[in-house]
């Protein structure tokens, strides 16, 4: 049980020695339950339990004390003034007391390897995990771990993750608890932690701090857009991001079950930053209309207008998100009155 458990076996002595103490008090006078011991012979697998007393020729205390005549019985070699071990015998304990112990010693295994389990993964809280999935409850994903187990629920995946028994799956470590039923890991696929997350293990220049993410906004399984700058002016932020012929941007893709990201430079400057966090529309001017209330007003070509606000509106909405702004979109063949709005 130790090795399939990683548990060291003194963990697993211990809460045996503590099961029995529990279980054998009850067999010794109440003044004397302080005074039972537990020894076990690792080597022979023995165990004993057992009080002591002292060896005298009155008994003034009979719950310490043992006449020399008693002592004899048990050690013929005894002296008065010595210790006396007076042993439990095994089958005393019998079914019922059996039965107890073993509930004690699983309760006591099961803490240590929740401990254990804390004490590996708290630390690494907030960062990005891997595991293969043991099964799949009731749309809960459990993930096998180096110690214990993670859980996702359904609520952390994505529409378009699925998952079976066998399969590799990364994961953000949202949570990890001390104690508790089932799963101490809780991960999530869905936060826009977790594509930080992806981004960083990817992008050597993020993990570095050359490159850093300003902000991100998504709506999974359907669109991701991510706004980074660079601490370095030698370092495209943006080329860092999407790799060599796309090749890192495609891999965070793959990881995503194909979601589309959008890769955007962020600026100082809010009208470029909201033109820029448009894309693919083809912006024509950005202006500010109510810097207090963060609204401007964009105006497109007539032929991006789609693709400025998105199927569904996605694309606006996302681009309202990453820069915090409410924008209203125009095209440049419309007048003010009848201006076309779509905000978050």
């Amino acid at each position: 049980m130790s090795k399939e458990r990683g548990i060291s076996p003194d963990i697993f002595y211990s809460a045996i020695e503590d099961a029995l103490l529990t279980v054998s008090r009850k067999y010794f006078p109440p003044e004397q339950e302080e005074n039972v011991r537990v020894e076990i012979d690792r080597d022979r697998g023995r165990i004993e339990v057992y009080i002591t007393k002292t060896v005298v020729r009155d008994v003034v205390d009979p719950a310490f004390e043992i006449s020399w005549k008693e002592a004899l019985k048990l050690n013929s070699r005894v002296r008065e003034g010595d210790e006396i071990k007076i042993f439990l015998p095994g089958e005393t304990l019998g079914r019922v007391a059996a039965q107890t112990a073993k509930h004690i010693i699983m309760h006591k295994v099961m803490r240590a390897e929740q401990q254990q389990i804390y004490d590996k993964y708290q630390p690494l809280q907030g960062t990005l995990a891997s595991g293969e999935v043991r099964r799949v409850e009731k749309g809960n994903i459990i993930v096998a771990m180096d110690v214990g187990e993670a859980i996702i629920p359904p609520k952390e995946l994505s529409p378009k993750d699925a998952f079976s028994r066998g399969d590799i799956i990364k994961f953000f470590i949202k949570r990890v608890f001390s104690e508790g039923k089932g799963p101490l890991i809780l991960g999530t696929r869905y936060q826009n932690d977790f594509i930080e997350a992806l981004v960083r293990r990817e992008v050597p220049e993020v993990a570095e701090g050359i490159v850093q993410i300003h902000s991100v906004s998504r709506e999974p399984g359907i669109k991701t857009k991510i706004a980074v700058f660079s601490n370095d002016k030698t370092v495209d932020p943006v080329g860092a991001i999407v790799g060599m012929n796309g090749n890192r941007v495609l891999s965070i893709t793959k990881e995503l079950r194909g979601e589309r990201i959008d890769v955007i430079a962020w600026s100082e400057s809010p009208e470029r930053f909201i033109a820029s966090a448009l894309t693919p529309a083809d912006v024509l001017k950005v202006v500010i209309l109510d810097e207090e209330n963060r609204k401007a007003e964009v105006t497109v070509t007539d032929d991006s207008l789609s693709a400025a606000i998105g199927k569904r509106g996605v694309n606006i909405r996302l681009a309202s998100k990453l820069t915090h702004w409410n924008i209203q979109l125009t095209n440049r063949m419309e007048t003010r009155s009848d201006l076309v709005q779509k905000k978050l």
